[in-house]
């Protein structure tokens, strides 16, 4: 009995400790930690609205080859994942999408995406789609198919709240922590370059060439395909090429001995006998640094440095001066050593007056781009950045504690659409950063109109 009555008393005492501290969360305020009051009691906002905007937003970086995501606030993705061929035979692609649409399936580009985006939110993200709304990182080339496939699969299968598009060189810039820049991103079906100034990209003067990781694969595939009797599969071309390729400061094709020495090197448990050394730098100047033969290239087909020098020919001066000490590179490619490099080399050698190429560069410039040159070479050198996934989480996060803190215009702002600024991220007095064209799910799939003309910023500004 007298355990009985001590349990019982332990009992009692429990109950009321829980009752309590119900009594304590009940009287307690609702408002969210690290908000003011005057967010968290606006009339304006509902607590739904207000959950989602206290939620952190999901960031995804939706490339070619691959896609990264994470959610807004981290230093670095939570995941990678590469697309290729999978054991259950659910993805049978290496690559998301071609850059030729009549090529591109978009029933097997929903397929991917709803694959992949699945391990992304219950794998990897541990998160419901329902409870949070998307960021999506896009290339200045991105078609408008590719953008609106992206969000039927995000609204229609996920059913998220909302998808925010995103230029990807603003957020390389931003993680470089610069405001002014010119991006070159090394992907895999193009080599885009975007100036960006103050914040703001100026698309008018972004180019684009077909040089790039793609190109380089199908070269790289044809050289071992020579030199060995085995075929060797797309893994063993993408390994040789992070493995063994590189690009010298200067031209190695004078050098007879380095030219000539031969190695082997191991690609998924197959050994490759290489005669030559030439393969591992060569295709690379002949990819992106070697011009055409008639001194005339495709509009599409520019190397990289003319590609630059091409693009900063369109700015004015002023612009022009702030982004010659600021050249990022990104891109898959980009992390090949020693190219970024030599791409900055051979800029110099374009741009300064006492360039080695002498009348014959002059002449080329002359013929393809509105010629100028700067007095000091060293004035043109390239800073590094986190990647474009970073600088979006950085902004994400910056933009969140603005609204969570009161000190910013309020909810609309985030959705606030310029026509002036819509090339990008406009710069006002109330917040240096804004994201450009959030897209509401009950919008996209009850208006067709809207849908099919969200995503296109020519269009009239009567749908945002």
């Amino acid at each position: 009995m007298a355990n009985s009555d001590g349990d019982t008393g332990g009992t009692s005492e429990l109950l009321r400790g829980i009752a309590a501290l119900r009594r304590q969360l009940s009287s307690s305020s609702p408002i969210t930690t690290g908000a003011s009051p005057s967010f968290a009691s606006s009339p304006l906002l509902s607590p739904t609205t207000r959950q989602q905007y206290t939620d952190p937003p999901v960031i995804l970086d939706i490339g070619a080859r691959g896609i990264r995501a994470g959610i807004a606030g981290m230093e670095r993705p939570v995941c990678e994942i590469p697309i290729g061929p999978d054991l259950r035979g659910r993805i049978k692609t290496n690559v998301l999408w071609d850059l030729d649409a009549r090529n591109t399936s978009i029933e097997d580009v929903l397929d991917i995406l709803q694959t992949i985006l699945r391990d992304v939110y219950y794998k990897y993200l541990l998160l419901d789609g329902k409870s949070r709304k998307v960021v999506i990182l896009e290339n200045p080339m991105m078609t408008l198919q590719l953008k609106k496939a992206i969000a039927f699969v995000l609204f229609n299968y996920f059913q998220s709240i909302s998808v925010t598009y995103m230029l990807s060189p603003v957020g390389s810039m931003l993680a470089a922590g610069a405001r002014t820049a010119l991006v070159v991103d090394i992907g895999w079906h193009e080599t885009t370059v975007t100036p960006i100034f103050d914040y703001k990209p100026i698309l008018s003067a972004t180019r684009s060439t077909l040089r790039a990781g793609k190109r380089l694969h199908d070269l790289v595939s044809r050289t071992l395909k020579a030199f060995t009797d085995a075929i060797p599969s797309f893994d063993e071309v993408e390994e040789f090429i992070a493995r063994a390729m590189y690009c010298s400061p200067v031209d190695l094709s004078t050098s007879a001995t380095t030219s000539q020495q031969a190695f082997a090197i191991t690609l998924s448990g197959n050994t490759y006998y290489i005669p030559s050394s030439e393969t591992r730098h060569k295709p690379l100047i002949q990819l992106f640094l070697q011009r055409a033969e008639d001194n005339v290239d495709d509009i599409d087909d520019f190397p990289i440095h003319d590609l630059i020098v091409s693009c900063l020919s369109g700015l004015g001066i002023d612009t022009r001066a702030s982004m010659l000490s600021r050249i990022i590179f990104v891109g898959g490619c980009s992390n090949i050593p020693g190219l970024t490099l030599r791409i900055l080399e051979e800029v110099r050698n374009c741009l300064a007056p006492d360039s080695a190429g002498g009348d014959s560069t002059d002449l080329y410039l002359q013929k393809n781009f509105r010629p100028w040159t700067i007095g000091d070479r060293s004035r043109i050198k390239a800073i590094t950045s986190l990647g474009a996934w970073t600088g979006a989480s950085l902004y994400i996060s910056r933009e969140r504690d603005h609204l969570l803190n009161g000190t910013g215009a309020g909810a609309g702002t985030i959705r606030r659409i310029r026509a002036e600024t819509a090339s990008g991220i406009s710069h006002t007095a109330s917040s240096s950063f804004r994201i450009l064209g959030e897209v509401e799910r009950d919008l996209f799939l009850l208006d067709k109109n809207y849908a099919d003309n969200i995503f296109d910023w020519t269009i009239s500004t009567k749908y945002r």
